[in-house]
């Protein structure tokens, strides 16, 4: 099991595999997911950051997932992706969320329950975009981010 320092604004259980416990962030990824998160000046709640193999391959996540500690396919040096519960915020919030994380250089996954956040657009052949991520009401469009 790996262990980092929390970083600012997290604990430790809001970033670890929920499986093992294992705690590996990509460095950039970590300044980025702080510096987000002091940018939004507000409390925000993590559904899903570290995942090992074994945990995002029993949750049905993607094989390449960026939330992965180890990625075989994009080398990264740990986690690259993070979960931002948003349930219950208006669409207003949801949208100055959503673009405060594309300017600060996230990629953005829209679900309804949750704004994907990851540091895809660093990594060669991963196309920097804001895409929808699984069940999305339409309450607004990615266009609306950009």
């Amino acid at each position: 099991m790996i262990h980092m320092a929390p970083i600012p604004f997290f604990t430790s259980k809001e970033l670890s595999c929920p499986c093992c416990g294992m705690i590996q962030l990509d460095i950039n990824f970590a300044a980025h997911l702080s510096y987000l998160r002091s940018k939004w000046n507000k409390p925000l709640t993590v559904n899903s950051v570290c995942r090992c193999p074994a945990h995002n391959a029993r949750i049905g996540g993607h094989q390449n997932s960026l939330h992965l500690t180890v990625n075989e396919k994009w080398k990264t040096a740990g986690t690259m992706a993070a979960d931002i519960a948003w349930r219950g915020w208006s669409k207003e919030q949801k949208i100055k969320f959503a673009r405060l994380a594309h300017d600060i250089g996230f990629r953005i996954g829209l679900h309804d329950g949750f704004c994907h956040v990851d540091l895809g657009r660093t990594i060669p052949g991963v196309k920097p975009n804001t895409f929808l991520y699984g069940e999305w009401s339409n309450e607004f469009s990615p266009d609306e981010i950009l």
